[in-house]
């Protein structure tokens, strides 16, 4: 009787095609708790112990693997790959490569193995420029931080890889290179190694590592990482207020003065830099904080560019404005108002605000600005002025007077300036300014009369005297030879304003001072002099 043939089942179909592909399973799987078992079969090619980073091995891959009466093999730690290729690298669990478990005990046992770092393997050399240049085990005794992937030939910092991306205040500040990618640059390994070593996440993972193997709660470490780096940002917050301070008092010093700040070249090896960089350097050199933030601070943070130089002054108009607005807040104010032009001819309005102060009990006079006038009439000019009222935040129904010259275009009582700021205050005052004013009755009073022609005549002898003598480099070197020959003070000579009566003051009394040095040089000129025009 023929023997019945055994009915082939889909569980022993299925059965026989998971044997088949056994062979493909990683060890780690099944034996993840015990020691690597080495194969002895006829089916092994062999195995070679090299490191307990690698180890090489090639299984037939058509036959089963009785993994259970597998002798063990003494290697801890190793992590055979999914792979029929014969001669796979098997890469150690504890590499590089792999990154740092999300899980709490599984990264805290591979914090306890300290950074992986294999010594008894041969480092592959990598083309940098015109050498070749390998990795070198002598670096870990120098950066103990310092770990090495076989997989990537590439170097990690093992206290980032495990905390960088934790510590909240330096998210995205740490570099991939040390944490993510690896570092491969052996040329320069040992600078870039020492430069990273004293970066502020770098350190910030190295004290989140040492109170980690305290077994501190991580979020305790993370809650003191944290308020140590809010006490640095804090001390160098005030560090950079002291740095600022003293670039602020330099910019205040420059401007009381009326003295320009930018220089023509501002290089660093330029003579002309300007006042504001010479006056830093010359404090550097006396001051340690200076010295300090020159020489050892951020190349993009000294603080000393044009643009903080001006960003510096709108800051200062800005606390200034807001000083002001604060004091004239719902108080009777008076305008003040008067336009010219500039060197660069542009018409100019100066405004001064006028109010009482409560703390000195006295009225005190704010200079508020300079407003460019592209057109002269009234209306132009009232815009102008109701833009920095609006500015200041000051109501045209709290201003009680204001003070122009006597020009048609501010004084006209129809058309004028100080009409149309009564057409939004009928009870506003206009007052003519007092200096011009005097000027106006002074020049009147010598010119209205014939009697006071001589008065007139003498103010142009004086400008004339002026013009004479401090028109030739020539003539007014004759004047101090011989004031200096009679023993007599030489003052400086002024010419007559048409518009500032104390000018014309100045130049009568510099003529009173050297009207015998003046007349002995006229004599002497006239004696020497050539020209018909001069003698004359």
């Amino acid at each position: 009787m023929e023997p019945s043939k055994k009915k082939r089942t889909l569980h022993s179909y299925f059965s026989k095609q998971n044997n088949a592909v056994s062979t493909n399973v990683s060890i780690k799987e099944k034996y993840l708790d015990d020691p690597i078992p080495c194969i002895e079969s006829d089916d092994c090619v062999g195995i070679k112990k090299t490191d307990q980073s690698q180890i090489f091995c090639s299984v037939a891959d058509t036959k089963d693997i009785e993994l259970s009466n597998l002798p063990k093999f003494g290697l801890t730690n190793l992590n055979l790959v999914k792979s029929s290729t014969p001669n796979q690298t098997i890469t150690d669990p504890a590499d590089p490569v792999y990154p740092i478990s999300s899980n709490r005990y599984e990264k805290m046992e591979r914090i306890k193995k300290d950074p992986f770092q294999p010594h008894a393997i041969i480092f592959p050399r990598r083309k940098l420029g015109a050498s070749e240049i390998n990795f070198h085990d002598n670096w870990y005794s120098q950066f103990n931080w310092l770990e090495y992937s076989p997989c990537l030939d590439a170097a990690f910092c093992f206290p980032c890889r495990c905390f960088a991306s934790e510590i909240s205040s330096k998210r995205g500040h740490a570099d991939k290179a040390y944490t993510k990618t690896g570092f491969r640059g052996w040329n320069i390994a040992t600078t870039k190694f020492k430069a990273h070593q004293i970066t502020s996440i770098h350190i910030s993972s190295v004290n989140i590592l040492s109170e980690y193997l305290k077994a501190n709660p991580i979020d305790g470490i993370l809650v003191k990482e944290k308020q140590l780096e809010i006490s640095r940002q804090e001390e160098q917050r005030i560090a950079n207020r002291t740095i600022m301070k003293r670039l602020i008092d330099i910019i205040i010093t420059l401007t009381k003065g009326g003295r320009a700040s930018r220089g023509h070249n501002e290089k660093n090896d330029s003579f002309e830099k300007g006042l504001f960089l010479e006056i830093v350097h010359l404090l550097s050199r006396y001051d340690p904080v200076i010295k300090n933030h020159l020489e050892n601070g951020a190349r993009n943070t000294t603080y000393i560019s044009n643009r903080i130089q001006n960003g510096m002054l709108n800051s200062i108009e800005n606390i200034m404005l807001l000083l002001i607005i604060s004091n004239v807040q719902s108080k009777p104010v008076s305008i003040i108002s008067d336009d010219t032009t500039d060197m660069g001819h542009h018409e100019q309005m100066s405004i001064v605000v006028r109010y009482f102060d409560d703390d000195t009990f006295n009225p005190v006079e704010r200079f508020v600005g300079l407003q460019r006038l592209k057109l002269v009439d009234s209306q132009s000019i009232f815009n102008e002025l109701s833009m920095v009222l609006k500015n200041l935040k000051i109501q045209w129904r709290d201003v009680v007077s204001v003070c122009f010259d006597g020009a048609s275009t501010m004084s006209g009582c129809i058309s004028g300036v100080q009409a149309k700021c009564k057409e939004v205050n009928s009870s506003i005052m206009y007052v003519h300014c007092y200096a011009h004013c005097l000027n106006l009755i002074l020049v009147d009073a010598c010119t209205s009369r014939k009697e006071n022609r001589i008065v007139f005549d003498f103010f142009g002898v004086v400008q004339l005297t002026y013009s004479f003598i401090e028109g030739s480099a020539i003539r007014h070197a004759v004047l101090e030879r011989i004031s200096a020959d009679i023993n007599a003070s030489l003052k400086s000579m002024k010419s007559s304003s048409t518009t500032r009566w104390a000018c014309r003051s100045e130049a009568v009394s510099a003529l009173k001072h050297n009207y015998s040095a003046i007349l002995l040089a006229l004599e002497e000129i006239v004696d020497r002099a050539k020209q018909p025009d001069v003698r004359a």
